[in-house]
C-alpha cells in the first residue's frame, strides 16, 4: 500500500479552531448558578441544604438535628438539577 501526500480538507482546520473556542467558552458554566447583583441594605436570604455523614450514605435533613429552625420550613427547589442530586434546600431563620 502506498500513500500519496494527500491533503486534508481545508475546512477541517477551521472546524477544529471553532471547536476549541466553543469548548473554552462553555467549560466554566455551572447550571443553576447565575450571578445576582445586590445593593446596600438589600435582604440576603440564607438557605440551608442537606447534611452528609462519613458514617452513612444517607443524607440528613438540616433540621433533623438541633439547629435553630424558622417558624415555617419551606422547600425552595430552584432547578431540576437540585432535585436529581437529592438536594433539600430550605429556608433558614437568618437574614
Amino acid at each position: 500500500m502506498k500513500f500519496s501526500g494527500s491533503r486534508a480538507h481545508p475546512g477541517v482546520g477551521v472546524c477544529l479552531l471553532l471547536f476549541v473556542f466553543i469548548a473554552g467558552v462553555q467549560s466554566f458554566y455551572l447550571p443553576g448558578v447565575a450571578p445576582q447583583d445586590f445593593n446596600k441594605d438589600d435582604a440576603l436570604k440564607v438557605k440551608v441544604n442537606k447534611l452528609t455523614s462519613v458514617k452513612t450514605q444517607l443524607p440528613y435533613s438540616y433540621y433533623s438535628l438541633p439547629f435553630c429552625a424558622p417558624d415555617k420550613i419551606v422547600d425552595s427547589t430552584e432547578n431540576l438539577g437540585e432535585v436529581l442530586r437529592g438536594d433539600r434546600i430550605e429556608n433558614s431563620p437568618y437574614v
